[in-house]
């Protein structure tokens, strides 16, 4: 086994975790108010370690930022393009970079380390990226993944590698787990009649076929995520299509759902997605069916359904059935087992064992 595999140092101050001093920068990809997902949470999780501080260097194609520099916590920046912000740099300066293009970003010399976060399978949707991932590996220091397809397929090329699920608010996305008012967006249903629910981006890889399949069986489904980017519209009688939600106000939306849905299509790409919603349903405390991912099928199949369209009404009934306060215990202490604040832990303590060396 390759020795940047295994654990050689902690470094604690008491109980608390304690990193050598450093300052993670993003790179622009992203608008930090449009979808609040892996690069936000990772560095909001960041910023809440000793020793290091986080600026996410904001794309704004969703939201305009009143100031240049907006400062969100102690530890953590959000940075206008252009913006000069080396007075905001303590410690070694890192570039955490997770979108392939942005391999380029600056020069090498500008940062003492690099961390590429390889998210997604380069296949299907996202097969534009697959000439772009051997520069990226070229250029990091350090590679992060969120799958194992991607682990296993670079785990012999000589370059620090380490396993970086996704992970879920715990604390976020607990308060769906209470009675919370209706959003009075939210449809009304027949008495009864049950609720399946979905968030995210209304992209190609979710199999509409199976939602619609599930709709004709008389379930209400709810779906959350139309935008500028993904647009999708069903016409049916008990199918909702709602725009995308800020992440504030999403637990609200999660908590009328009788019961949460991951309904990806089984690609090559999809080997490689470990979705975040599927976290953050389980921190809600929500049965949760999943078409069988891989990811999920080798890590959570107690806590999950799974379905396809020739077991869905089979399965939802038996969700809903069995749903109880063990099963519910049982998902959300999934769900606290991987909270973004400990792979931000992890992440931090791989940077300290490789930059330290």
């Amino acid at each position: 086994m390759l020795n940047w595999l295994l654990p050689k140092k902690k470094v604690q101050t008491g109980q608390i975790f304690q990193s050598i001093e450093m300052t993670i920068i993003y790179p622009p990809a992203l608008d930090w108010n449009l979808l609040f997902q892996r690069p936000q949470q990772l560095m909001t999780a960041f910023s809440k370690i000793k020793g290091v501080r986080a600026i996410f260097i904001n794309q704004e194609t969703y939201r305009k930022q009143e100031r240049p520099i907006e400062k969100l916590s102690e530890d953590l920046f959000l940075v206008k393009q252009g913006i000069n912000y080396d007075h905001l740099v303590k410690g070694k300066k890192v570039l955490w970079f997770s979108s392939p293009a942005q391999y380029d970003y600056s020069d090498a010399k500008d940062f003492d380390f690099r961390v590429f976060d390889y998210l997604d399978n380069s296949a299907d949707e996202f097969a534009v990226w697959k000439d772009y991932i051997p520069r990226c590996f070229n250029r990091a220091d350090l590679i992060s993944t969120t799958a194992k397809i991607m682990y296993e397929a670079h785990k012999h090329d000589g370059k620090p590698i380490f396993m970086c699920p996704n992970g879920a608010d715990y604390d976020h996305f607990e308060k769906a787990q209470t009675v919370l008012p209706r959003p009075s967006d939210f449809p009304k249903v027949d008495e009864g009649q049950y609720i399946v629910g979905f968030h995210g981006a209304m992209a190609s890889w979710v199999d509409y076929s199976l939602i619609t399949d599930i709709a004709d069986l008389g379930y209400h489904v709810v779906l959350i995520g139309n935008n500028a980017l993904y647009q999708k519209r069903i016409v049916h009688p008990n199918i909702t299509c709602l725009p995308h939600k800020d992440y504030r106000v999403l637990p609200a939306y999660i908590a009328q759902f009788d019961v949460c849905i991951v309904p990806f299509k089984l690609t090559e790409m999809i080997r490689g997605c470990d979705p975040i919603k599927y976290y953050e349903y389980l921190a809600a405390g929500k049965p949760v069916l999943t078409t069988r991912m891989d990811e999920i099928i080798n890590k959570y199949s107690q806590v999950t359904y799974f379905i396809d369209r020739y077991n869905c009404g089979k399965m939802l009934a038996k969700a809903i059935r069995e749903n109880d306060h063990h099963k519910m215990a049982a998902r959300t202490q999934v769900a606290r087992d991987n909270s973004w604040d400990g792979r931000a832990r992890d992440a931090i303590k791989m940077i300290n064992q490789v930059m330290g060396e």
